[in-house]
């Protein structure tokens, strides 16, 4: 079809919407990931066929023949070719490849990735889906002849009308996940759905959720009921049309009938499915081609939110999960904070030998004198301090504590963070997106490599914070008189002491001996500083180094941070609302004389036009008793009994088949394949 600026605006949405979808990666849902990614891939396939509908209007039509097993399904492509084209089996499932029968004219519209990209084509020998040595057919007991899962048989043949391509799909009701997985793939990217089901099957829950799918999308349907003895035609088609009703399928949908007749060499009598035959070559008109493909895009089209919005409320619970994961980091880091300022507040363990050292000198020396004094001499003294020679005792001493001071303060930062860090590791363990998380970031089990060498480099510059401290308040707090460096070290030695609190962790008598000599260090810098001064000195210095550990809990923790980031899930979901918005607000454009919602394609009209007979002649369809016995499996015998609903099989079903899935084929009550 020629394109139009439409067709190319439409198209382009379509395409924003795909990469939209192909950015999600669902990283934060757990255990729910590979449903919600399934359902993801799923919907961009379909993404990526609504394109392929939108530029190809006058492809030929892709009818999807699907089902319950034993419906006879491949029995039905035997007979309208007139030839076995396609293995049928007593075996349950049996169609265990999908085989695509088109007009050889047609070949080039299926031979590439145009149409169900990713499944492989392969052209059986001899013409034949799924007969021996092409992997088709299973010996009991076996697993085929090996040819790759996930392969699409093409076959091409005269006998069917050029603008048409049939698909045999695997069972939906199949036991195998991969093949229930295969026939949902091959649905998706039908034009039109030809659903078979019997009399024994047809009001089973898992025939109907498929159809009241393709209702609720508007998907071009027809309806094949198979096995129907004539003398139940009338009340099996009237009861299964009230329940198609009530699945909201059209009153006018069309529902075909194939009678319970007998099977030759794979195919039904040519009267049997006469009626499908002739309704099916009148789609492949082009007008009505075009009007089935037309109504399978608008329902797609409409459908498109409805079929986004749960990625979308999947990315916003990823959303709350990521927020409540960050609120566990920032719970074990700012928890960190608060034990260490009690700590500062109970006093650090200092090394006892360092602490007696430096004590022993305070309390014997020109210090400790100068504070009982209790004179207002302190400049004085400081000036003859600067002009004495350094004394090295002192100058050891003061490194010495120094030394121990960042010791333990940096040990400290690190054990902090590092409980910090395994706190919040255990927490996110207990869900499966915080393991799925440590998993891919292993570091996050504890603090960061670099983080003591960060602690000790960050309590280094707080000492020297302090000497700075120390000298400002010397000099702009007491009548910019500076205090000389040799008595600055001494000072600053002394309120780092003051400030940590030098009295914890002794014990017994050394209490005592270590209060003493507190004290006289801090009546040593009230006379220095003043009491005010010694205040401030004392709460600034304890806020520099608790800003300073913050800091490098901060940093600790933005590794957790960063790993959610990584994630984000909000920005995931506004490209998908975004790129949805655009493709709807593209539809509902309006081109000067142009079609409907559709955009570029040609205004609709009800694709289920013309008369469809629901019977043949059933006296002509059904063999006479001096045909003799039926042969084996065919379809004289009674009815398998229904199989149940199962749980498992859903016409929603989250994960599409990758391209290597197993598939198996169906089952065959009553003969059809």
């Amino acid at each position: 079809m020629e394109q139009t600026p439409r067709v190319d605006s439409l198209d382009r949405a379509l395409a924003d919407l795909a990469r939209a979808l192909g950015e999600v990666d669902f990283a934060l849902s757990g255990d729910d990931r590979a449903a919600r990614e399934g359902a993801r891939d799923r919907l961009a396939r379909d993404v990526a066929g609504h394109r392929a509908r939108l530029r190809d209007l006058e492809a030929p039509l892709l009818v999807v023949l699907g089902g319950v097993t034993g419906a006879g399904k491949s029995t039905v492509v035997n007979s309208l070719l007139g030839r076995a084209a396609v293995a049928t089996g007593v075996l349950r499932p049996t169609t265990y490849d999908p085989a695509l029968v088109a007009n050889p004219a047609d070949a080039g519209w299926f031979t590439g990735e145009r149409v169900l990209a990713g499944l492989a084509r392969v052209q059986p020998r001899g013409g034949r889906a799924g007969a021996p040595g092409e992997g088709g057919r299973q010996a009991a007991g076996g697993r085929g002849s090996g040819r790759r899962a996930g392969t699409l048989a093409l076959l091409l043949d005269h006998n069917l009308p050029r603008g048409l391509a049939l698909v045999d799909a695997p069972d939906v009701d199949s036991i195998g996940q991969g093949n229930r997985d295969l026939a949902d793939r091959l649905l998706d990217a039908a034009d039109l759905w030809l659903w078979f089901t019997t009399v024994g099957k047809y009001a089973d829950e898992e025939s109907m959720r498929y159809l009241r799918r393709a209702a609720a999308r508007d998907t071009a349907l027809a309806v094949v009921l198979t096995q129907v003895q004539p003398a139940d035609a009338q009340v099996v088609v009237e009861d299964f049309r009230r329940k198609l009703i009530a699945a909201g399928i059209p009153a006018d949908a069309p529902l075909l009938v194939v009678p319970h007749t007998t099977v030759t060499d794979e195919r039904l009598p040519p009267a049997a499915i006469a009626p499908l035959r002739d309704w099916l070559r009148g789609l492949a008109d082009p007008v009505r081609r075009r009007e089935q493909r037309r109504r399978t895009l608008d329902g797609a089209l409409d459908a498109l939110p409805a079929e986004v919005a749960p990625l979308v409320a999947a990315l916003e619970d990823e959303g709350r999960t990521a927020t409540a994961l960050r609120d566990e980091a920032h719970r074990a880091y700012e928890g960190a904070e608060r034990e260490f300022a009690a700590a500062l507040e109970q006093g650090l363990p200092l090394r006892q030998e360092v602490l007696a050292n430096w004590e022993r000198y305070v309390g014997t020396n020109r210090f400790l004198r100068l504070a009982e004094q209790a004179t207002g001499q302190a400049r004085d003294w400081i000036r003859g301090v600067a002009a004495g020679p350094v004394d090295p005792r002192e100058r050891r001493l003061e490194r010495e504590t120094r030394v121990e001071v960042a010791g333990t303060l940096s040990g400290l930062v690190t054990q902090l963070v590092d409980l910090a860090a395994t706190g919040t590791a255990a927490e996110w363990g207990r869900t499966g997106v915080g393991r799925d998380l440590l998993a891919a970031h292993p570091d996050l089990g504890h603090r960061a490599p670099d983080l003591a060498g960060r602690a000790e480099r960050e309590v280094l510059a707080w000492q020297d914070e302090v000497v700075h401290l120390v000298e400002t308040v010397g000099a702009e707090r007491r009548n910019n008189a500076r205090l000389a460096s040799t008595a600055v070290t001494g000072v600053a030695a002394a309120a780092l002491l003051v400030v940590l609190g030098a009295t914890a962790g002794l014990t017994g008598a050394e209490v005592g001996i270590a209060a003493g000599a507190a004290a006289a260090q801090q009546a040593l810098l009230v006379k220095l500083l003043g009491a005010g001064n010694l205040r401030w000195l004392i709460e600034q210095s304890r806020a520099r180094l608790t800003e300073r550990f913050a800091d490098l809990a901060a940093e600790d923790r933005a590794r957790y941070e960063a790993a959610l980031a990584a994630a984000d899930p909000a920005a995931d979901a506004d490209r998908l609302r975004q790129a949805l918005a655009a493709v709807l607000a593209t539809r509902r454009t309006p081109l000067p004389g142009g079609p409907g919602p559709a955009g570029a394609l040609p205004p609709r009209t009800d694709v289920r036009q013309g008369p469809v007979r629901a019977l043949p002649e059933p006296p002509r369809a059904l063999p006479s008793p001096a045909d003799g016995p039926p042969p084996v499996g065919g379809l004289t015998g009674p009815d398998p009994a229904p199989l149940e609903a199962d749980g498992r099989q859903g016409a929603t079903a989250a994960a599409a088949a990758p391209p290597g899935a197993p598939a198996t084929r169906p089952e065959r009550p009553g003969g059809l394949a």
